[in-house]
């Protein structure tokens, strides 16, 4: 009988070239160079009953006519397997099995590890083989062998894949006898995926710009040519923030000689495309008050390597959540006033409180009562932003107090939020310096020195200040500046001073004056008077 092969029936059809120029193709290709880059790998595994419905690979059976030789595939049997067997007398035969392993899309095919066997074979059955010329030996029972493929992508396909060929030339008497079979299962594949996952600009309020506070959202959308998409991940400061999306992958479990744990059940075992969102509060970790780097990763299906990672660049956000959240919603509008001056701005004398009163409405002008309002100070000439230092709730006409204690300039804010939106009111508080003064001695005669002592408030601010020493007669009202000192590093001024003869005995007021000076966080004032007598 002729050679001539003609296809007599097709199963999940996958057409195949020459089994010999096939085999030549895959030996060129591993020896390609290797890629620099180090990508994805994942192994996936055809024909185990331990996978569902055994995951039967797709063949194409090719016989000559009127043969009695079929193929069969048992891969969802415990012990199953795929192949050929010839069940009647016949005088010459050629018959092959082309099983079709795709590679991962935009990938190629590594490796690929077989188990096989056969067995009935006569000395017609000289050219009978799986994948390779030669093997498996006739009943040797099974083996297993790994062929390397590809190293590269190369430029015609890329899959696995290999024939089962049973042949009998029908030179030896009596001819092809029935009973010959061949098989092979536990096909576990190596797919290379050097493609990493794709990324859309995220979107959302988080990334909207300006000063953040509350909850936020922020949306990407990502892609993978390959294995698809195994999670994308949202990070804050480098640290995770909100559950990763999870993609949906097609896995299963084996444990034998050719792989043990899960595996992939096709080419894409992931998904090609995945969405992800998240709403994030930005009061709780990783968020902090100030600059957060916001970034979103997605990767691809690997079990072999790490996968590729496709990360958008971190993006710089502004949170500011100092102010404390109010339980209750709907303030729209606040209004705060000192209730000394009933403005925005208030002077007092050293060491004095300030009382600030205020209202919280709704956009109709409805008292909001219950609210916390919270309440920020900065003093002036320091770092940073406002820090909260208290709270105050709203009565039930809307109205809320608060005393702010004796101490330096400051900016003090006043505010009111609920979730991401929030109102507030800045106001200013000026405190006057008090220097301390001391003199020694108290009592001096004619042309005797002084000397003089004191400190400014304001610890470290107080540092090299300019501080002004003034004298007047014990019952005038003028001054007259007759020395000017700087502080020392702990706001230490110390001063001499020679006092003019005089004819008669008298006694002199003195005072130290602290100027308005820049980054001291003082309006200008003055000591109490010191007095020290002098002979005349």
């Amino acid at each position: 009988m002729s050679r001539q092969a003609i296809s007599t029936s097709t199963h999940r059809t996958a057409r195949f070239g020459a089994p010999v120029l096939l085999v030549l193709v895959m030996l060129i290709a591993w020896n390609a160079p290797q890629a620099s880059a180090a990508p994805s790998k994942f192994v996936q595994q055809l024909c185990d009953s331990a996978l569902p419905k055994g995951n039967s690979p797709a063949v194409s059976f090719v016989v000559n006519p009127g043969v009695p030789i079929g193929w069969f595939d048992t891969c969802a049997q415990p012990g199953g397997s795929i192949g050929l067997s010839q069940w009647g007398q016949t005088s010459s035969t050629f018959a092959y099995l082309s099983v079709a392993v795709p590679a991962t899309p935009g990938g190629y095919v590594e490796s690929e590890s077989i188990s096989a066997a056969a067995c009935g074979l006569g000395p017609g059955n000289d050219n009978t083989f799986v994948f390779t010329q030669g093997w498996p030996a006739n009943c040797a029972g099974e083996s297993q062998r790994t062929f390397p493929l590809f190293r590269e992508v190369p430029i015609f396909g890329g899959g696995g894949g290999f024939t089962i060929l049973l042949n009998c030339n029908g030179n030896y008497a009596p001819g092809c006898a029935p009973g010959p079979v061949i098989w092979a299962r536990r096909i576990t594949v190596t797919h290379v995926d050097p493609k990493p996952p794709r990324l859309t600009a995220p979107a959302g309020s988080l990334l909207a710009g300006g000063v953040l506070r509350g909850r936020q959202s922020i949306a990407v959308d990502a892609t993978d040519t390959g294995g698809g998409l195994t999670r994308i991940d949202l990070t804050v400061n480098g640290l995770p923030a909100g559950s990763p999306v999870v993609g949906n992958c097609n896995l299963g479990q084996v444990d034998n000689p050719g792989r043990i744990g899960a595996v992939a059940l096709t080419p894409t075992p992931c998904p090609a495309k995945l969405a992800g969102s998240w709403t994030l509060d930005t009061a709780t970790y990783p968020f902090h008050d100030g600059d957060n780097a916001v970034q979103v990763c997605a990767a691809d299906h690997s079990d072999l390597t790490e996968p590729n990672r496709t990360c958008t660049a971190p993006v710089t956000v502004k949170v500011d959540n100092s102010c404390a959240e109010s339980p209750v919603p709907g303030g729209e509008t606040i209004s705060a006033s000192f209730k000394r001056t009933r403005g925005e701005k208030v002077t007092v004398p050293y060491n004095q409180p300030a009382n600030v009163v205020g209202e919280l409405v709704s956009q109709a002008g409805d008292a909001i009562s219950g609210a916390t309002v919270c309440v920020l100070s900065q003093t002036q000439g320091s770092r940073g932003r406002p820090r909260p230092i208290a709270v105050a709730t709203t009565d039930a006409n809307g109205r809320f107090a608060y005393k702010v204690p004796p101490g330096p300039n400051r900016k003090v804010l006043v505010g009111y939020r609920h979730d991401s939106f929030q109102v507030a009111k800045s106001l200013r508080y000026f405190a006057r310096a008090r220097p301390t003064i001391k003199i020694a001695p108290g009592r001096v005669g004619l042309g005797a020195e002084i000397r003089i002592r004191g400190k400014l408030p304001g610890g470290r601010k107080a540092a090299g200040r300019v501080v002004v020493l003034q004298a007047s007669a014990l019952h005038s009202n003028r001054w007259y500046p007759f020395r000017e000192v700087t502080t020392n590093r702990h706001g230490v001024y110390r001063a001499r001073y020679r006092l003019d003869a005089t004819r008669q005995t008298i006694t002199y007021r003195i005072r130290a004056m602290a100027p308005r000076q820049r980054n001291y966080p003082w309006e200008k004032g003055h000591s109490k008077p010191a007095l020290v007598e002098v002979r005349g």
